[in-house]
């Protein structure tokens, strides 16, 4: 889990059986971008129509988690520390463009401390946790598809818990996504541009 100034008390109890139902599936398409790029970096000779499914499963599971995460935030009460968030804030300048508004970077700052604060809170209170050898066993995984080294990650342990906690991350994201009723009503996908060149090879 992540340590955070910031505070997080639940005000509220979160009620599973909740049904939600999307009717849009919204994609940023600078998300979508970098999505791209980290699936042609690990799927080297990935044909268009492989990234295409990819991409149109993430969509859907991104939608998903969010909205049911902006449930799950009025289940809460938060304490923002103003230190922490100027912090969140430097970092995300250097990751967007310099276009990007003030307003959407506090917001955003806000968000992720939202999330993982509620994340440390769903984890703990539901037992969710990635061993050692789960990391072990899900670079082994990667090596065996992508062929890539592993070494770096089990011989530095700051790498090492970094992939750890990108594993935690994604196991929480599933457990939230499987625990609540979310369907789809219809499948067009707003902002979608996937950027492609339709001569790549299997």
């Amino acid at each position: 889990m992540l340590n955070f100034k910031s505070q997080a008390v639940q005000k509220e109890k979160i009620n599973y059986d909740k049904a939600f139902i999307i009717e849009q599936l919204f994609a940023d398409p600078k998300a979508i971008e970098m999505h791209v790029a980290k699936l042609k970096e690990v799927y080297k000779d990935a044909s268009d129509s492989f990234i295409r499914t990819q991409i149109d499963n993430i969509i859907i599971k991104e939608n998903a988690f969010n909205i049911v995460m902006s449930y799950l935030v009025t289940c809460y009460e938060f304490n923002f520390d103003s230190s922490e968030l100027s912090e969140i804030q430097t970092r995300l300048k250097t990751q967007f463009p310099p276009e990007t508004t003030k307003e959407h970077i506090e917001d955003l700052s806000k968000k992720l401390v939202q999330k993982g604060l509620i994340f440390n809170s769903l984890s703990s209170e539901n037992q969710i946790d990635v061993s050692d050898e789960d990391v072990k066993k899900y670079l082994d995984q990667y090596y065996k598809s992508t062929n890539n080294s592993i070494n770096q990650y089990l011989n530095d342990k700051n790498k090492f818990a970094e992939i750890k906690s990108i594993i935690l991350e994604e196991k929480i994201t599933q457990w939230i996504i499987t625990k609540f009723k979310v369907s789809i009503t219809i499948q067009n996908i707003l902002n979608r541009q996937v950027p492609m060149k339709e001569n790549t090879q299997n």
